[in-house]
């Protein structure tokens, strides 16, 4: 198996499946590409929902249009009829990730969706992000702070810049700050708790696949336990009978020789 094969079957099983299949592909290749695949890491849900949707055939259009609105932003375009079509399109695929999910067995949060569709924009937004997003092996899901190179909200051109918004007072900035720190803490924590999920998932599922397997040794086990005691029995019977014709057959040769000397004395 080459490398390029056993990442692309990685990338495409369930999270909580990604460490037992990690082990096993590892274990079809040669040394060191054994060590790069279990170099690998584990993609978080939505980077796995994204990995789908490349495998279900779907992100062809984004990447397409992705293209379509970086010529239209470095000619200094018309974006507007673009980004119309980046919005349905994204809230298309964003769709298609959750109903790929559900039929996996695992649906994506509001959160994760969220996550799903930061991943899809900075794919049109970032070429670099496109490329990731074509390979299909995520392990995180991606961002972009706006379309255009360092997040820049709209293209280059000669127009007067928009005036500037009247700054916010020290309250409500602080406000607005702490607000979003706490929901960078929420993201973070929600994460965690999904890795650790994975990480749990994968556990439960090693540790039921070897009860399984102790099972099934406990119970041939008790089959070989059965046929064992069956043959001693069987023995034990045997050598009851052996012990009985062994004591009759001793008797009769004694007897037999008592006669013999007495007949030797009598002649």
């Amino acid at each position: 198996m080459e490398f390029a094969t056993a990442a692309d079957e990685l990338y495409g099983v369930l999270p909580s499946e990604f460490t037992a299949t990690r082990k096993r592909l590892a274990g079809e290749l040669s040394r060191e590409d054994g060590r790069r695949l279990t170099a690998l890491r584990r993609p978080t849900v939505p980077a796995w929902a994204v990995n789908r949707l490349v495998r279900d055939g779907a992100i062809g259009p984004l990447l397409d249009l992705g293209e379509r609105m970086r010529t239209a932003w470095s000619d200094g375009g018309d974006l507007a009829s673009l980004d119309g079509e980046r919005g349905s399109l994204v809230a298309d695929l964003v769709r298609r990730a959750r109903a790929l999910a559900d039929e996996a067995g695992r649906p994506l949060s509001d959160a994760f969706a969220d996550e799903v569709e930061e991943t899809l924009r900075a794919a049109i937004a970032d070429s670099s992000a496109a490329e990731a997003v074509r390979a299909g092996r995520l392990d995180h899901p991606l961002r972009h702070a706006g379309f255009g190179p360092f997040g820049a909200a709209a293209p280059p051109a000669a127009k007067p810049p928009k005036p500037a918004k009247p700054p916010k007072k020290p309250s409500e900035d602080r406000e607005r700050k702490r607000r979003a720190e706490e929901a960078r803490a929420a993201e973070r924590q929600a994460d965690a708790a999904e890795r650790s999920l994975a990480e749990w998932e994968s556990a439960l599922a090693e540790a039921r696949g070897r009860l399984a397997e102790a099972d099934d040794d406990l119970g041939a086990l008790r089959e070989r336990l059965r046929e064992a005691e069956t043959r001693r029995a069987d023995l034990d019977r045997k050598a009851q009978v052996a012990e009985r014709e062994h004591d009759r057959t001793a008797r009769t040769a004694k007897d037999a020789r008592r006669k013999a000397r007495r007949l030797a004395r009598d002649l």
